[in-house]
Parts: C-alpha cells; structure tokens; sequence
C-alpha cells in the first residue's frame, strides 16, 4: 500500500469513527450534533491534506475545499449563526480560484 493510499484510508478510519461518535453522543446527550459532524470531517480533510503535504505529496483541492466548507459551516454553527450554503460555495470557489491565478502568476515570474 502506497502512502497515498494508507493516508486516505486513515482519513477514512476517522471519518467512521467520528460519525459513531457523533451519533453515540447525539443518541446519548439527545442533542443535535450535524455542527460537530460538519466541524469533525472539515478538520479530518484539512489534516488528509496537511498529512499529504508533509510527506511530499500534492494536496487534493477538492478534499482541502470540501474541508474547508464543512469546518465553516461547523464553527458558524456552533457559534450560533447559519450561513447560506451555496452562496458561501460561490465565495470559496472564487476563493480559490483567486488563490491559484495568483499561485501561477507567482511561479512565472
């Protein structure tokens, strides 16, 4: 198994753990916890792609930008405020289509 691969299954690992968690907890405590869900798997995809990196691999910017938005909508949540989703997807795209424009023109030089 290559390090990509054994990263990703780890990720996967802790994805699981956590949503048995989560519902453990919300079964447990009979409260919601789609916050510390969203603020769990934003943090796990952050860290697949910190772990990636470290290693000397290429991030996917895919699972940086899905982590990106769960762990937004996870800590807004919990602080008690709802974001609108899709609005807040067409920032972050522009975001990071802002970020690799600037990348390029960074390297190019």
């Amino acid at each position: 198994m290559n390090k990509s691969v054994a990263l990703t299954s780890l990720a996967w690992g802790v994805f699981f753990v956590w949503i048995g968690l989560s519902w453990i907890a919300s079964e447990y405590y009979g409260v919601s916890m789609e916050a510390y869900v969203a603020l769990g798997v934003g943090l796990i995809l952050i860290g697949l792609n910190v772990a990636r990196t470290g290693f000397g691999m290429r991030l996917s910017k895919f699972s940086l930008f899905i982590g990106i938005i769960a762990l937004i909508f996870g800590g807004t949540a919990l602080m008690g405020y709802a974001l609108p989703l899709w609005q807040t997807i067409l920032v972050l795209i522009g975001l990071f289509i802002i970020a690799e424009a600037l990348s390029s023109l960074a390297k190019s030089k």
